[in-house]
């Protein structure tokens, strides 16, 4: 039997489009332990947390896409810094959102009792709402995995402030790292979201507090796009399968039109040139630091699984990515925006920060979503070939995408 892993990426409020996926894919009213007890392990990294931390409490994919879209909800997750603070940051000379405010909004939603899901988790053989904020790693209450009566495995990655170093948080025994026991971890989900969601310098005012340690983000340890690791995880399980199937679901990525010597786009859909000042330069780093890492993990994870099963690197296998890739399409030698990201949309949505709480923000993902869903936006694929930015290797769009993932369920 195969061994089937969900991958949630960071990503902030963008995030809402692996809710959207999850409710397409699965149900928009399905129970979250409904869609993990399909995996048997499942990670998430910053908001892929949130995502998954959702999961865990049992909500539908529909009561997760509302932690984000939901203004009440959203700002109790990205509670803005007060006072000259942030007359500060409206400055954009400093961090735009308090750290404690955020642990005191995912507190107050993992315990929350107002969010009940269809049905109730079972929790010691009782059928109750769930209060999870305080409950450590190890006594999560999770589902059996794949109809079996092993609990189905879950981590979330951080940044360790002082030691530099990614602490993998378990809800299972591991290996060991440099700076993570092998044994489950006692810290309580609530601070451990928090510790891989809190992104540094512009965005939150102080790194997260977690069991006496400092943490930020867990994309600042590569792992933004938990899905590599994750592999490494399964293979380190005693008796792990080296069949693998995984779900590996993204919160956008932006590509823009190479300019080159032989190729002149138009203005809103050209790369930037020139220098952009050490402010720029340090926005733009600070950006990659919390991207895929630039699409190389989903590439690395489907080269392993395949040649593990002795499969080709160059056909696809039982990876599939799916991401909303913001970017031009070559069309008979001339760049032009893809049907949905054409009239104008496709410069406002490129130029959306990782941040975009603002109502109209929001609802320029959703749409977003809703168009790479129908196939109008392309998909981030494993490979693209450049300068023309199409697919080489993986799924062109999410329609391919999920057919795939359907027919690699049905095995």
């Amino acid at each position: 039997m195969s061994y089937r892993i969900l991958a949630l990426d960071g990503g902030g409020p963008w995030a809402l489009l692996e809710a959207m996926a999850l409710a397409d894919l699965y149900g928009a009213d399905t129970p979250g332990h409904d869609i993990l007890a399909e995996f048997d392990m499942a990670a998430g990294t910053s908001a892929g947390a949130i995502v998954l931390g959702g999961l865990i409490k049992n909500l539908t994919p529909t009561q997760i896409l509302n932690l984000f879209v939901d203004d009440a909800r959203r700002a109790g997750l990205f509670v803005k810094v007060d006072g000259l603070d942030r007359l500060v940051a409206s400055l954009d000379l400093g961090p735009k959102y308090s750290t404690e405010g955020k642990l005191a909004g995912l507190t107050a939603m993992l315990d929350d009792t107002s969010l009940m899901p269809p049905a109730s988790a079972t929790v010691d053989g009782q059928a109750r709402p769930l209060a999870l904020a305080a409950c450590p790693m190890a006594r999560l209450p999770l589902p059996p995995a794949r109809g079996g009566t092993t609990p189905v495995k879950v981590f979330i990655p951080a940044q360790d402030y002082a030691q530099r170093r990614a602490t993998l948080f378990r809800s299972y025994p591991g290996l060991a790292t440099p700076v993570t026991e092998p044994q489950a971890s006692t810290a309580p989900l609530a601070a451990v979201i928090h510790a891989s969601s809190t992104a540094p310098v512009a965005f939150f005012d102080a790194p997260a507090a977690c069991e006496g340690r400092l943490y930020w983000d867990g994309g600042l340890s590569g792992c933004n796009n938990p899905v590599m690791l994750a592999v490494m995880e399964a293979l380190s399980q005693p008796g792990g399968s080296t069949g693998l199937e995984i779900l590996s679901l993204g919160s956008g990525t932006v590509r823009h039109a190479p300019v080159t010597s032989t190729s002149q786009p138009p203005p809103e859909l050209a790369e930037p040139t020139g220098a952009l000042g050490t402010l720029g330069d340090l926005a733009l780093l600070a950006q990659t630091t919390l991207d895929d890492p630039p699409d190389t993990a989903s590439l690395q994870a489907h080269i392993l699984a395949q040649r593990l099963a002795g499969g080709d690197p160059a056909a696809l296998g039982g990876l599939v990515r799916m991401n909303v890739s913001i970017q031009p399409v070559l069309r008979q030698g001339a760049w032009v925006a893809p049907p949905g990201l054409a009239g104008g949309r496709f410069a406002p949505l490129a130029a959306l920060p990782a941040d975009a709480v603002e109502p109209a923000q929001i609802a320029l993902i959703r749409q977003l979503g809703r168009d790479w869903m129908a196939g109008a936006v392309p998909n981030q694929p494993l490979i693209t070939r450049l300068p023309q930015l199409d697919c080489v290797l993986g799924d062109a769009d999410y329609v391919a995408a999920k057919a795939r993932w359907m027919a690699l369920n049905q095995l």
